[in-house]
């Protein structure tokens, strides 16, 4: 019998014009000035009956959900779909543009209209993509799978003799080595789609590197798709605490780096993908004619109907800050990066100085609004999608490790691909356990990024119940779709 899912694929070319900046304050902040390598988007869109999803992994790195909402919803309209039904995926590719919103405060005019201008083709050039996908819709049959890759590290190192941590790596610690690997097949048991899920922060080519790259999962899709055929897809799991083991690139040239991490990576997803057959299965065994003593396995076909199951739901809580200062505090720490900006702009300083200070005044002008508001919120979105027993849950934060393995481990589906970086960004998503052990302090100089919310204009950090409640929320929202 016919397969009761469709499918269809399709891509567009992301590359950025020359010039743009990319999305760092101290690192990976600087103009790009080549592209080493085409930053892609695909989009995979899957129907059953009346039901339709899309599924978006790019190559981009810094989309705030003010920036994701219109695209999506633009796909969404093209596709005549709600927005909650389109899963718009980033990979947090740092030698990516950042879009206007993360940079406002340190951009130019032109830089401004640079990006402006970029984002409008993104979306264009998506919304162009999912009609296309959705034009070649085809019978389709999907199988997951997964495996095991080292190219992550835990990140969050603690300096000898110290409660404070740096940015480095820590080998012999805990890590998401799973890869999570989803096949989706035409009727003869061909690729249509293989999707690669990985949770490591992509910055092998470092700060230096002033060129536009897809860093390692360019080339983990390259070994899927030479190898069986069919568009891959590296969707970004949880890797807020994670980077990649060979560390933040320090050469000017990282490609070989890049390529090496990226084909490790993609010879695990394809040992995988390769294990996974949706048209076929092996039979009972049996011998062969009047050969005695000799037993055989047939790769029988699958005749069956798959359930065809599609299904979406997205839900979105209120976080909340820990305590404020005194509004007399917060105007002091105004004051301070107020003076401290007009004396880099005065004088010579770096350019990862100047904009180090451009971010923090404009933090802590919003800090004094904050405080005047009285009680800020932050409003996480999560997203879960249903394809059978494969769900998807998307987050619109930089999540831990931790909590992806957490909820994957929980859920009531066989398998379950737990995404951040998903429909947006907004913050970083530490679990209480993962707090300094005096508590936060808004007057110590955090060197970890989850601990500076300041680089995203939060005016202190999350309460530390905030991963507990995403944890929650999640779990719902996959028994929803169950």
């Amino acid at each position: 019998m016919p397969p009761t899912l469709q499918a269809g694929v399709a891509t567009r070319v992301l590359n950025p014009p020359l010039g743009i900046g990319k999305g760092g304050v101290r690192l990976f902040g600087d103009p790009i000035q080549a592209i080493e390598s085409d930053l892609m988007a695909a989009v995979l869109v899957i129907a059953s009956g009346t039901t339709k999803i899309a599924l978006i992994a790019t190559d981009l790195g810094l989309l705030t959900t003010g920036e994701s909402d219109p695209m999506r919803d633009a796909v969404a309209a093209a596709l005549g779909i709600p927005p909650s039904h389109v899963l718009f995926n980033v990979s947090h590719n740092h030698s990516a543009p950042a879009l206007h919103e993360w940079m406002a405060m340190t951009d130019e005019p032109e830089d401004t209209r640079l990006r402006l201008r970029y984002a409008a083709k993104i979306e264009r050039w998506l919304v162009e993509a999912a009609r296309e996908a959705d034009a070649q819709l085809q019978p389709a049959r999907l199988g997951a799978g997964w495996g095991e890759s080292s190219i992550g590290v835990y990140r969050r190192e603690p300096r000898e003799g110290s409660d404070v941590l740096v940015l480095g790596e820590v080998p012999d610690a805990p890590f998401d080595s799973t890869v999570g690997v989803l096949r989706v097949d035409d009727e003869e048991g061909n690729p249509i789609a293989v999707a690669l899920r990985y949770s490591a922060h992509p910055v092998v080519v470092g700060g230096r590197s002033a060129v536009g790259s897809t860093d390692y999962p360019g080339p983990a899709r390259e070994v899927l798709e030479e190898s069986l055929g069919g568009t891959a897809m590296f969707f970004q799991g949880c890797g807020g605490n994670l980077n990649p083991r060979v560390g933040i690139g320090w050469e000017i040239d990282c490609s070989d780096t890049k390529r090496r991490v990226g084909f490790e990576l993609g010879g695990e997803a394809l040992k995988v993908a390769a294990g996974i057959r949706t048209n076929r299965r092996a039979g009972p065994r049996r011998p062969l004619g009047n050969i005695p003593n000799i037993l055989f396995t047939p790769w029988e076909e699958i005749t069956e109907e798959a359930p065809g199951v599609v299904a979406a739901v997205e839900d979105r809580i209120q976080l909340e800050f820990e305590e404020l200062p005194s509004l007399e505090r917060a105007r002091e720490i105004h004051a301070r990066w107020q003076g401290l900006l007009e004396e880099r702009q005065r004088g010579d300083a770096q350019a990862w100085e100047l904009r180090s200070a451009q971010k923090y005044e404009d933090w802590s002008r919003k800090l004094v609004q904050a405080v005047e508001h009285g009680h800020p919120t932050l409003e996480l979105r999560i997203q879960a999608l249903r394809i059978d027993d494969v769900a998807f849950v998307g987050m619109n934060v930089e999540t831990f490790f931790e909590t992806g393995l957490e909820i994957r481990e929980r859920s009531p589906f066989a398998h379950t691909f737990v995404l951040g970086y998903s429909n947006g960004l907004v913050a970083y998503l530490p679990r209480a356990e993962d707090y300094p052990p005096g508590g936060w302090s808004i007057d110590v100089d955090y060197a970890v990024p989850d601990m500076i919310p300041q680089a995203w204009a939060l005016p202190v950090i999350l309460r530390a119940d905030s991963e507990r409640r995403a944890v929650d929320l999640s779990l719902d929202l996959l028994s929803r779709i169950r």
